[in-house]
């Protein structure tokens, strides 16, 4: 009897992240699983699951690095959705942790994919030794703030640690088999600046998006079910209210201070600032509706409620302050056929196609004021519409690679998956 040749074993690793199912990093990960699962066998691996509860629901194969049986008391504390070592010894105890969990599972995986977080490559790198393929993804190489210790003890174990990481960054790198970045942009200052080796193969990959969620819909229809009036000039934003790299602070103030006719902003979402920025919205007296964190088919009916949508994006953030991420919430955005308010940079030039799909604004007071004076009308904005409607359906935006949906997304990666092994299987050989 012949046999079945089984699948390649791959494993998606985020090790900065804890999970919960509205995360970012989850949502710009899971939508390609199934379309990956055709051909490869998927596990996910995660830090830990943040609310265990919800690990009955999970509906795909996964491991923690931390053993959610035997977590101290200070570990279920630990809420935060995002894990970065703040000094030297917690650093080396996830490192071991991270080792210890590729000497048991480096049989079980046939290619690894680490995903975008503070100490990139420190997974891959743990299995690289096992001379399992690896795979890195690099989101960007951002200017983390600086974190602040109360406790002196803490700030001295943490000492030189942020100058560090960069080099440790850059080492780990260096010994992966391929690169996935999210842009064009983001390949380029990589090779310009050599934080990579010009030998290294590197594939622009950005995110796809959900073609049955963010979908064309009509504008009076989504008003009616959400009880927004008619007659108002909505804008919306989708995101996060960190105030890191998505930042709608400046906009909320310039909309307190011009107060435009009619105009109103929704945002929807949640963060560690939104009480920050609900407080501004009341000192400035904004017309600005904060609904909280929605899922993302409800979001996806204040986007198309909208007459414009804001992606309030910080790229001073970035190193040489260039943005070089893909950006998730602007291909959503013209996937519901809405017009977009976002910053004038290169990545955003190409999803605008110049200003064809929207408008590029400095994220400033200033520049949001002097845009709001001269608002465009709901009937310009539609012509806007009508253009990303007719070059959506005419394929346009799939072949500029400006909308992508998660199944192309799915086949990029596979052609990594698989030119990664040939390349590894023809160096061992």
């Amino acid at each position: 009897m012949k046999s079945i040749a089984r699948k390649p074993r791959i494993c998606i690793a985020l090790p900065g992240v804890q999970y919960q199912p509205h995360s970012p990093y989850i949502l710009s990960t899971l939508p390609m699983v199934p379309y990956l699962a055709k051909d490869f066998d998927i596990t996910l691996v995660y830090r830990k699951i943040l609310n265990i509860n919800e690990a009955d629901h999970i509906d795909h194969k996964y491991l923690t690095l931390i053993d959610q049986t035997q977590m101290s008391e200070r570990e279920k504390r630990n809420r935060c959705p995002y894990y970065l070592p703040k000094h030297y010894l917690s650093f080396w105890n996830y490192k071991r942790v991270i080792d210890k969990f590729a000497e048991e599972h480096a049989k079980n995986f046939d290619l690894i994919i680490e995903k975008e977080w503070p100490m990139l490559g420190a997974f891959a790198s743990a299995f690289s030794r096992y001379q399992v393929p690896t795979v890195i993804l690099i989101e960007a190489m951002y200017k983390y703030p600086k974190l602040q210790q109360s406790n002196l003890l803490k700030r001295l174990a943490g000492f030189g640690l942020e100058q560090l990481r960069p080099h440790l960054r850059k080492r780990w790198i260096d010994r992966t088999d391929s690169i996935v970045v999210e842009t064009e942009q983001m390949k380029s200052f990589l090779l310009e600046n050599g934080y990579v080796s010009p030998n290294q193969p590197i594939y622009p990959i950005p995110y796809g998006v959900d073609a049955n969620t963010f979908s064309l819909r009509e504008r009076r229809s989504c008003r009616e079910q959400l009880g927004i009036s008619q007659d108002a000039l909505v804008l919306t934003y989708v995101g996060s209210l960190n105030r890191f790299i998505q930042e709608p602070g400046p906009i909320i103030e310039a909309l307190g201070r011009q107060k435009p006719q009619g105009v109103v902003l929704y945002i929807v979402g949640d963060g560690s600032k939104r009480q920050e920025l609900e407080a501004l919205t009341r000192k400035l007296s904004a017309p600005v509706i904060f609904t909280g964190r929605l899922p993302q088919k409800q979001a996806a009916l204040y986007i198309s409620a909208a007459n414009l949508c804001v992606a309030p994006y910080n790229k001073y953030l970035y190193l040489q302050d260039k943005f070089t991420c893909a950006s998730l919430k602007v291909p959503e955005y013209l996937s519901c056929g809405r017009a977009v308010l976002t910053i004038p940079c290169e990545r955003m030039e190409h999803l605008l196609a110049g200003q064809k799909y929207g408008f590029l604004v400095k994220n400033q007071v200033d520049s949001y004021r002097e845009f709001f004076r001269n608002l465009p009308s709901k009937e310009q904005l539609s012509i806007i519409e009508q253009a990303i409607v007719k070059d959506m359906e005419d394929f346009t935006l799939r072949e500029q690679r400006i909308l992508i949906r998660w199944w192309d997304i799915a086949k990029m990666y596979k052609q990594v998956v698989e030119e990664t092994f040939a390349t590894c299987k023809a160096v061992h050989k």
